[in-house]
């Protein structure tokens, strides 16, 4: 029985402290800071134990609440408004009519006017007018809970079971596999995408500023041309329950980049290609093309060449087609870019987010959760009419309102107002 009952204990114990507030406010501030950490220095924090140890820990204590309340909450909202409870009610003000007023008519139509439609019983010669308003306020809370619990689940269901990588594409080349994260790691897709035409549109006055890209897609299954779409940045193109973004683009040569080199009346040609190093012929310099850019900041065509002398550490600098003379590497060489024939390619973000729906449908539920939660507060009210003494009609007014209590008091305000002048 001992053990038993220190069983019991102990579960009452947790069971408290996972429903605490004090436990929520804690784990946010932790998430708080933590994401303000990994937004500001280590972004890799996000998928670190200390980060989803907490979240998880939140995610429980919002089920926690979620177990403990919701039957409770639908119990209240189960749980009828009768003419006893609402005689219960504390009063609000009284008012009289003449014996010969039309009081059953009065009082309905003071209270739908304000209100609504009220329902009416007779108890102890009594009849009893009654309202209520905000009934499934106890609701909110927990509807928020688990529109949260529900938005939680579906970033862990998308992070641990969904799928995001990147597929270069180049025109006319259609690609049937994309790169995830981590060397040499790609996924087969169960169609082709193809690169129809890509377009950079640059601002006028921006500095080279690119103001959009557009992708034109072509997806193909068995063969088959299944859809077209235009994949542009913040608007993204879903086809075989992958989502593609515009994510980048850039430019490729398409053969040997030509850099002339010149050395006083000496001159030559050097056939560069990315990533490779060149050696520049009767000298120990050595030349290589690490990127190319078709517009470098407005100033044109322009590739970021490094070059060493022997096995010195490589200088890397900009090679402008427009402006050579911003490119002096070293005091004996004069550079130039000969003619470039390049051809864009576009870089696509693609994502298959399995908990996706999950997130959407916490969202879709947050809102109505909190509407009922802080605009919805439960209010009751009940008119009481009797007969006393020479005749005439006796009422009271009757209601309760546990929260929004600035805008009970003006429904009851104008109500009582009403009641008192139905008459007259």
């Amino acid at each position: 029985m001992s053990a038993s009952s220190s069983d019991i204990r102990l579960f009452s114990w947790l069971g408290r402290q996972l429903t605490s507030i004090r436990l929520t406010v804690f784990l946010l501030l932790i998430l708080a800071v933590v994401a303000v950490v990994g937004t500001v220095a280590f972004p890799g924090i996000y998928y670190q134990s200390w980060f989803l140890a907490p979240l998880g820990l939140l995610a429980l204590n919002l089920l926690a609440c979620l177990v403990e309340g919701l039957p409770q909450a639908v119990k209240k909202v189960a749980r009828p408004f009768t003419g006893e409870m609402a005689l219960a009610l504390p009063e609000r003000g009284r008012f009289t009519w003449p014996g010969d007023a039309e009081a059953a008519t009065l009082a309905q139509e003071a209270l739908r006017r304000e209100l609504g439609r009220p329902r009416r019983e007779i108890i102890d010669e009594k009849e009893v007018f009654f309202y209520r308003r905000g009934r499934l306020r106890p609701l909110g809370p927990y509807i928020v809970h688990l529109a949260l619990v529900l938005i939680l689940a579906g970033g862990v269901v998308g992070k641990f079971w969904g799928i995001e990588g990147r597929v270069l594409l180049q025109p006319e080349l259609p690609v049937s596999s994309i790169n995830l994260e981590g060397p040499q790691k790609t996924l087969p897709l169960a169609f082709q995408v193809r690169l129809d035409r890509f377009q950079v549109l640059y601002y006028e006055e921006g500095g080279g500023t690119p103001k959009e890209f557009r992708s034109d897609l072509t997806f193909f299954q068995d063969g088959e041309e299944k859809a077209r779409a235009v994949c542009r940045v913040n608007e993204p193109v879903t086809f075989g329950g992958y989502t593609f973004y515009q994510s980048s683009y850039g430019a490729m040569p398409q053969g040997a980049i030509p850099v002339q080199v010149s050395r006083g009346n000496k001159r030559q040609v050097l056939e560069l290609f990315l990533r490779r190093w060149v050696r520049l012929p009767e000298s120990e310099f050595q030349f290589m093309a690490v990127r190319v850019e078709a517009n470098l900041q407005g100033h044109g065509p322009a590739v970021q060449l490094a070059y060493r002398s022997g096995s010195a550490h490589p200088q890397v600098f900009w090679l402008l087609q427009k402006q050579p003379e911003l490119a002096e590497p070293h005091g004996a060489f004069r550079l130039a870019l000969g003619p470039l024939n390049l051809q864009y390619y576009s870089v696509l973000q693609v994502k298959q987010d399995p908990g996706v729906w999950w997130v959407y449908l916490g969202f879709i539920l947050i809102l109505p959760g909190l509407y009922l939660a802080f605009f919805r507060p439960s209010q009751r009210w009940a008119v009481v009419l009797k007969k006393g003494k020479g005749g005439r009609w006796e009422g009271r007014l009757l209601g309760a309102s546990p929260r929004g209590r600035e805008t009970f008091a003006a429904h009851t305000e104008r109500l009582l107002a009403r009641l008192q002048g139905g008459a007259s």
